[in-house]
């Protein structure tokens, strides 16, 4: 148990983000929100130095090809009930990184209801749509819904930590705590193609990194706290070729999460690999794949029939440890008839008080349930 503990300690530690320190012009240093876009569209080389942004106003970043952003000191955005993005990043060839002690405050108190978007409107925090570019090094803390929606090519993720842990239950003000809190999301608007995301901790209420779309795409060297787990989330798209390693997922719902959605159209999950994975002290399940899923509100059952209209192929994994909470089920299974093909599970050992496994539909090669 002890080198449990230390490994947790040393990942935590590990993935610290990386300090920066921006030299700039000063005509390209931003202190008001309205020296924005025309800082944008001039520069090349832009500080963002200590920025608050008004209510229901839009910070937009659409940067000039090869150009690096800064974020410095706080960057905070005041009060409005509506949807967001608070933040929308675009442009090709860049580089966006956080300087020491900056942080990107979500002020997500404001808005928290404990109903996440099924309650009042909640802006999501970050949208990035971009190619060939580096984020390296961003603070997030209090999302105020959804923290990072990403659509990107060739893109590089690392060294982020987002901190949501004032809207834990039990942290939180009773019926104020956070809710649908997803830490980085690869949206299904546009293709996600090449991504890395890497050395990451994220403190949070919902997925700590989900797929809905994607390709070619890497996730490493991750510390989960409280969320929904490492999710890959299957609707009208093609997600294929994706690696999760080397990561420990605690306090979580799932460790471990694969759904399929049942209301959405066709669409197609193959050769996704988990490996190298701990697991501790998971709420519900230590592993999930369900392809009945439904968006509902937190609390209520997903107990409908499976579909097969997101066929899973090849889902491998490798080298899972770790331990569900009482009541916990270590591994469960629901797929639709000709739902599930190829897999194979080696060295997968989840303890739990309950040690019956639940798999209808199919049981992986090489695995017991």
């Amino acid at each position: 148990m002890m080198s449990v503990f230390v490994y947790t300690l040393f990942a935590y530690f590990s993935f610290i983000p990386v300090s920066y320190q921006t030299r700039v012009e000063e005509g390209c240093l931003v202190k008001e929100f309205e020296e924005v876009n025309n800082v944008t569209n001039n520069c090349k080389d832009i500080i963002l130095d200590n920025l608050s942004i008004p209510g229901g106003e839009q910070l937009i970043l659409n940067l000039n090809e090869g150009s690096t952003l800064t974020f410095r000191g706080n960057t905070s955005f005041n009060f409005c009930a509506w949807t967001g993005p608070l933040i929308t990043i675009s442009g090709n060839n860049i580089k966006v990184i956080g300087e020491k002690d900056s942080v990107i405050d979500g002020r997500g108190p404001l808005w928290w209801d404990g109903q996440g978007t099924w309650g009042g409107k909640k802006p999501r925090l970050l949208k990035i749509q971009v190619t060939n570019a580096i984020f390296d090094g961003l603070n997030i803390k209090d999302c105020p819904a959804l923290c990072a929606m990403v659509n990107g090519e060739n893109l590089v993720i690392r060294n982020w930590f987002i901190n949501i842990l004032e809207g834990d239950e039990g942290v939180a003000p009773e019926n104020h705590f956070a809710h649908n809190t997803d830490g980085i999301n690869l949206a299904i608007f546009e293709p996600n193609e090449n991504v890395t995301i890497e050395n990451c901790v994220i403190y949070n209420q919902d997925d700590c990194i989900a797929i809905a779309r994607g390709k070619n795409v890497t996730v490493r060297n991750l510390f989960c706290h409280g969320s929904h787990g490492l999710t890959i989330s299957g609707t009208n798209s093609t997600i294929e070729d994706v690696l999760f390693e080397n990561s420990i997922i605690t306090m979580a719902q799932n460790g471990i999460h694969v759904k399929t959605h049942v209301l959405d159209g066709d669409g197609l999950i193959k050769n996704v690999v988990y490996r190298n994975i701990t697991i501790l002290d998971a709420k519900n399940y230590g592993i999930s794949v369900e392809q009945n899923y439904l968006n509902l509100p937190a609390g209520q059952p997903q107990d409908g029939p499976p579909s097969n209209h997101i066929p899973i192929y090849n889902l491998s994994m490798q080298n899972i440890y770790g331990n569900v909470l009482s009541g916990g089920i270590p591994v469960f299974i629901l797929c639709a008839d000709e739902g599930c093909f190829d897999w194979k599970w080696e060295n997968v050992n989840i303890l739990g008080d309950n040690q019956n496994n639940n798999c209808t539909g199919y049981v992986p090669k090489e695995y017991e349930c």
